[in-house]
């Protein structure tokens, strides 16, 4: 974790905020990018420092001192952070820890620009009003493949298929479960009769940028 994300969680803490109503506060932001900033797994740009520290009332100056942080550097035009990935189909999704070194970039349904890192980072559109409020049909996630995973993420999953679908992960005692938010739909157990593998975790939802 670098010093500006653990300033940022210090501050986001201090104000007793979750990350999901820090992401409403800010509202340009995801609660899941506002987690990977503060692990240091991405670099924020300076706009959305700027929208953070607004959010949680911390004085510009301190921060700056405590991290060091030169925003002169990190201008809200600059795309040094930035890099293209592709939109791909939930066919290839479900493929993807075989096809990813290979990949054809003409598979590619579009491209998006991100400041995710990571290797075969990749863009889906979501489908279906399964992961609704959340998540609705037409909106555009940034997937990571071989992230760390924990009770709570939404993530990408395939079935005996190789059939992908977006889920949460919960807990419920001893029963690990693929959980969709629209209450339409039912919950899936993770046990030997129900063999899904994590193809990524959602990192960030996006406004599309096409080419």
């Amino acid at each position: 974790m670098n010093k500006v994300g653990i300033y940022l969680k210090k501050k986001r803490e201090k104000a007793d905020l979750s990350l999901r109503e820090a992401a409403q506060l800010v509202g340009s932001i995801s609660h899941q990018h506002i987690r990977v900033i503060e692990e240091g797994e991405t670099s924020p740009t300076f706009d959305k420092v700027m929208a953070l520290l607004s959010a949680y009332h911390a004085d510009l100056q301190e921060f700056l001192s405590e991290t060091g942080y030169l925003p002169q550097n990190v201008k809200p035009a600059d795309m040094s952070n930035m890099r293209r990935i592709p939109v791909i189909s939930w066919v290839l999704a479900g493929q993807w820890s075989e096809v990813a070194n290979t990949f054809d970039p003409e598979d590619a349904k579009d491209w998006i620009e991100t400041e995710v890192k990571g290797e075969h980072v990749f863009a889906l559109e979501v489908k279906g009003d399964s992961m609704e409020p959340e998540f609705c049909e037409g909106e555009t996630i940034i997937v990571r493949p071989q992230a760390k995973v924990n009770t709570g993420d939404f993530v990408v999953v395939r079935n005996h298929n190789n059939e992908a679908t977006l889920k949460q992960i919960k807990k419920i005692g001893n029963r690990r479960i693929l959980h969709p938010l629209n209450k339409k739909y039912k919950d899936i157990e993770l046990s030997e009769n129900q063999e899904y593998v994590v193809v990524g975790r959602v990192i960030e939802k996006v406004n599309r940028k096409k080419y």
